[in-house]
């Protein structure tokens, strides 16, 4: 993707009400980091796309857009922290740490195929510190263990029926690292009189984006749009479990990256909860769910804000019986996709989630359910807690 194709800003719109900086949770907690409004509109003014990079701290953008739901004038600040991320590591070049992270779907299925070897060495201290040394991969990150067999090899051994086709796009960790969450997906939409179908698909790109990488994300993002056109012209809604997927398929893929057929796949594109929440509304849902006596704490995803689709899950939960429900008082998890893995990233990310972790600690939950699969992540990580998606409860309260 050309730079001249990049999204244009507007960060003279600013009106420099510090909204954004009283939300950013980077700014709240490193002093490294001058904050969205400085380091977007503020710093956009003085940037010119023919000098070099003055501002390496905007590497410390952590990605959350938590910036642009707070902003009166519609500024897109994070837009203009990445534009300003990508021409930074363009000109200083990107490690191989990072190429690692953000391409591990080019060797989950082999993670997978070799699981318990690739576990063992997951786990390994020695391992982990040579990770460390070599590629500023964080020892103290606890990283997702892989799977077998995939969710891709699961669902062909199955076979799905119902009255009407869904598409489900997956995302690349469901298929190797959470085989569980594809399997409960499947499950409670055929519940629902469902068939499900798998399109062909990619990783959606977003950890690329994340990391600047405009034409990494463009090229991946274009192999997935063709066979999810070819789903939605069929008659097919498309639906996704993982807020950072379907975030970035639905907003960025046609906004960000042009793709060609992006916009009218947005348009069928539906979160899986706000997708049964849609059939709860209209009459359709199939909810014979069994009495589930649970405390659970539910912390929604910054993707998941950022879709503008309120929070269906909440919606959803309080039709099972018995289930007690507190909504979590917390803006970000902080890992942040690859932000949390990266060493020098590491204590900042910690850092950010000790809201989250101390919320947590308040409510004493049974569980913790999430969207996001860096949400889980980290909060297993920072409390140790049960932590699952939404699906699995729904898929277990399912009466038999």
């Amino acid at each position: 993707m050309e730079k001249e194709l990049w999204p244009r800003n507007e960060a003279d719109l600013c009106i420099r009400c510090a909204a954004c900086m009283a939300i950013c949770p980077v700014s709240r907690v490193t002093p490294l980091f001058p904050g969205p409004k400085q380091a977007g509109p503020g710093a956009q003014r003085f940037r010119r796309p023919d000098e070099p990079s003055m501002d390496p701290w905007i590497d410390l953008c952590i990605g959350c857009q938590l910036c642009d739901m707070v902003c009166a004038a519609g500024v897109p600040i994070s837009e203009l922290n990445l534009i300003a991320k990508a021409k930074y590591l363009d000109e200083k070049g990107r490690p191989l740490r990072d190429w690692l992270l953000t391409h591990t779907h080019l060797f989950g299925s082999l993670g997978s195929m070799f699981s318990p070897i690739v576990n063992f060495f997951l786990k390994n201290r020695a391992f982990r510190w040579l990770l460390d040394v070599t590629f500023q991969i964080d020892r103290r990150r606890v990283l997702p263990a892989y799977e077998s067999p995939t969710f891709r090899q699961w669902f062909r051994q199955h076979r799905s029926q119902g009255e009407k086709k869904v598409a489900y796009f997956y995302g690349c960790f469901t298929n190797t690292n959470e085989v569980d969450v594809g399997k409960a997906t499947v499950e409670v939409l055929e519940a629902n009189g469902f068939e499900v179908v798998l399109p062909r698909q990619q990783c959606c790109g977003i950890p690329m984006l994340g990391n600047g990488n405009f034409r990494g994300a463009h090229k991946i993002g274009a192999k997935n749009v063709p066979p999810l056109l070819e789903a939605v012209r069929s008659g097919m809604e498309v639906v996704f479990s993982s807020t950072s997927c379907g975030h970035m398929i639905r907003h960025e893929y046609d906004h960000l990256l042009h793709l060609e057929g992006a916009k009218e796949v947005s348009s069928h594109l539906f979160d899986l909860m706000e997708f049964l929440r849609n059939l709860h509304e209209s009459g359709h849902l199939r909810s014979p769910f069994q009495k589930t006596p649970l405390k659970v704490a539910y912390f929604a995803p910054c993707h998941l804000k950022s879709l503008g689709i309120g929070f269906p899950t909440l919606h959803i939960l309080r039709l099972v019986p018995g289930l007690s429900v507190e909504n979590v008082e917390a803006h970000c998890c902080g890992l942040g996709g690859t932000f949390g893995f990266k060493k020098e990233k590491y204590d900042i990310s910690e850092e950010i989630g000790r809201d989250l972790a101390r919320a947590l600690s308040a409510i004493e939950p049974d569980t913790v359910l999430s969207e996001c699969e860096g949400c889980r992540m980290q909060i297993r990580h920072l409390t140790g807690l049960r932590t699952l998606h939404p699906i699995q409860l729904l898929r277990d309260a399912l009466s038999r």
